[in-house]
């Protein structure tokens, strides 16, 4: 379904029209629903990695590293969580970063101008097998890049989950653009805004819409829960368990 496709659709359920309906409410419901819809995706997905194609880019960033521990996450990627964090400290060899939290650590992690803590921190952790932390919007890493480092041509990069494009007024008008997650689904985002709507002027229709909203809703989980069919699982005691066999 196109956007206009999906607008009409709403009007038939809600018995409505762009007067009743106005597209400028009508537009922050769709993102509600588009934003809703993502984070089911996102939470039922196997590792297959969703991502909105209207972005035209990949969720990904590779950033040259600075003398500083913390890199900030684009606040305009809608980043929902992160996927992975690399790192080369020496422009050619990269490490797969491990992630961690501050506070699984009993000793002081010191703020950015206590050079000499900071360089004992960072003698604590390994260029081989770095670490880094996710908070206040940024990936905070370990150990923090040296001026050496900067200037052999570190990077760092960074992959992550982003919520979906947001529709604009123009898209709303246009009506060309097609929602980016499976067709199949494509309804939930008439039956979502309708469903607002519905319950905004306490229309019984609601409780219809919500059920087949429900319906949808354990479709879309099953189907984005089972994308990759090419893996075979296997289970198999870990080596710890056969070394210690007896």
């Amino acid at each position: 379904m196109i956007l206009s496709e999906i607008q009409n659709k709403i009007y038939d359920l809600t018995g409505t029209n762009s007067t009743s309906y106005p597209n400028s409410k009508m537009l922050v419901d769709l993102n509600i629903w588009q934003s809703y819809v993502v984070a089911m995706i996102n939470e039922s997905q196997d590792e297959s990695d969703f991502d909105d194609i209207n972005y035209g880019d990949y969720p990904i960033v590779i950033q040259s590293l600075d003398t500083v521990r913390d890199y900030q996450i684009p606040q305009s990627e809608k980043v929902i969580s992160i996927k992975t964090v690399s790192i080369s400290y020496d422009g050619s060899t990269w490490y797969r970063a491990t992630p961690m939290d501050d506070s699984e650590y009993e000793y002081a992690f010191p703020p950015s101008g206590a050079t000499t803590a900071n360089t004992t921190l960072d003698a604590r952790f390994s260029r081989t097998a770095p670490k880094y932390d996710v908070k206040y919007n940024s990936v905070f890493i370990y150990p923090m890049p040296t001026q050496q480092d900067v200037d052999n041509g570190g990077q760092i990069q960074i992959e992550w989950s982003r919520d979906a494009k947001d529709f604009t007024s123009s898209d709303l008008t246009t009506g060309t653009i097609t929602p980016p997650f499976d067709s199949a689904f494509h309804p939930m985002l008439a039956y979502g805004p309708a469903c607002e709507y519905a319950v905004s002027k306490r229309l019984d229709v609601k409780n219809d819409i919500q059920v087949r909203l429900n319906e949808l809703e354990q479709r879309l989980k099953r189907q984005y829960g089972d994308k990759q069919k090419d893996r075979v699982m296997q289970l198999k005691p870990s080596d710890n368990i056969l070394q210690n066999y007896k």
